[in-house]
């Protein structure tokens, strides 16, 4: 009787594995790694219960084998005899087993976690099982708080906020007492929307000193879209006792007022007398007429709008498209929303800062204008 003589097998092979951190309060480990398997070469992240270094190691293997499997397709088809198995195994499991019991006994000693140099090692440390060199458990704290911020701002400047403030959280572990970096965690959780935690890490900053001029104006903006105006005016208030001049934080400080129902021009006028030039630009940029406590609406139809400002309907249909101008969308109304009071607010600046002709000129120009000007358009 003939039979198979082989069975087809696919292989992983673990290529690192670094701690993403430890968390002390539900007792999880987690852990980032890269794999290559039948489907491809990967990159991925796990959480291992703390329990026992033996469990936590198989635990780890059997997640792996598992995802891979799913990654690879091979679920998907029974008819497929393919076992998959991790060909490095043998190497790479020891040191897999070991981190895990290190991170046990760490959790286990009485001493204060951030004052723990084993603890910091191990919420820094990682493996690569391929080429040595790469391991940051082989490496000086001083050389992977630069591997850490290295990658951080290289992939903040791509754009890739979450996994830059993993690598941030790192190097914070490595030197919490660095305002800089605080700040930076601030900005990732601020591209994110995670307003609270912004506001956190820029706080924290401040309290370690930072007093740049950009660490003021985005704690007071946070505060602004948390709607905390009070706060908010406070913060730019000490900015101008420092930077008495700078034309950013006289216009936030305007917008401020704005929001506050106060009056908001001599703000404006001082800083459009320091710099027109740059006053029109942060106006652009930053001046949100749409009142972001919400309130009742004196809600009016693009005809009146027309009438009211005196610029032709097509105008405002391409200015409200384009967000150019203070409106509103709903979900279940295709219809822009626009308010009396907001609209008279921003026709009379941008006639007072000469911005109103270059903007009709623009949407006339460029069908459409630009829909993406992030946390300064509210719905």
């Amino acid at each position: 009787m003939r039979g198979k003589l082989e069975h087809p097998r696919g292989l992983i092979e673990l290529i690192s594995v670094e701690v993403e951190r430890i968390d002390t309060e539900y007792r999880e480990l987690w852990l980032s790694f890269e794999y290559t398997c039948p489907g491809g070469e990967y990159k991925s992240a796990m959480v291992l219960p703390i329990s026992n270094s033996k469990e936590m190691a198989n635990f780890f293997f059997k997640e792996l084998i598992g995802e891979a499997k799913h990654l690879s397709e091979i679920e998907k088809n029974e008819a497929l005899s393919v076992g998959l198995f991790v060909a490095n195994k043998t190497d790479t499991m020891l040191p897999i087993k070991n981190l895990c019991q290190r991170v046990i006994d760490a959790l286990n000693t009485e001493e204060e976690l951030h004052e723990n140099r084993e603890f910091i090692d191990l919420c820094t440390s990682g493996f690569h099982f391929k080429d040595g060199s790469k391991s940051l458990s082989s490496k000086s704290f001083e050389e992977r708080f630069k591997i850490f911020m290295s990658r951080a701002t290289e992939k903040m400047s791509q754009g890739y906020y979450t996994i830059a403030a993993d690598d941030l959280e790192k190097a914070n572990v490595l030197c919490s007492t660095s305002p800089f970096i605080s700040k930076l965690i601030g900005i990732c959780h601020r591209e994110l929307g995670h307003l609270d935690l912004a506001l956190e890490m820029f706080n924290r900053a401040m309290e370690l000193g930072d007093r740049e001029k950009d660490t003021y104006l985005y704690l007071s903006e946070i505060h602004f879209f948390l709607n905390d105006m009070e706060r908010a005016y406070d913060i730019l208030e000490k900015m101008l006792h420092e930077y008495q001049d700078d034309v950013r934080a006289l216009i936030e400080l305007a917008n401020i007022k704005y929001q506050m129902d106060r009056e908001y021009l001599p703000l404006m006028d001082k800083a459009y007398g320091i710099d027109p030039d740059q006053a029109k630009k942060t106006i652009l940029q930053t001046f949100v007429f749409k009142k972001v406590g919400g309130g009742r609406k004196s809600r009016i139809s693009i005809e009146d709008a027309s009438s009211l400002l005196g610029i032709p309907e097509s105008a405002i249909r391409q200015l409200a498209q384009s967000n150019r101008i203070p409106v509103r969308a709903y979900p279940d109304n295709e219809e822009l929303v626009l308010d009396e009071n907001e609209l008279k607010a921003w026709a009379h600046v941008y006639r007072r800062y000469k911005l109103l002709q270059d903007e009709i000129e623009r949407v006339d120009t460029q069908q459409g204008g630009d829909k993406n000007q992030g946390m300064a358009l509210l719905s």
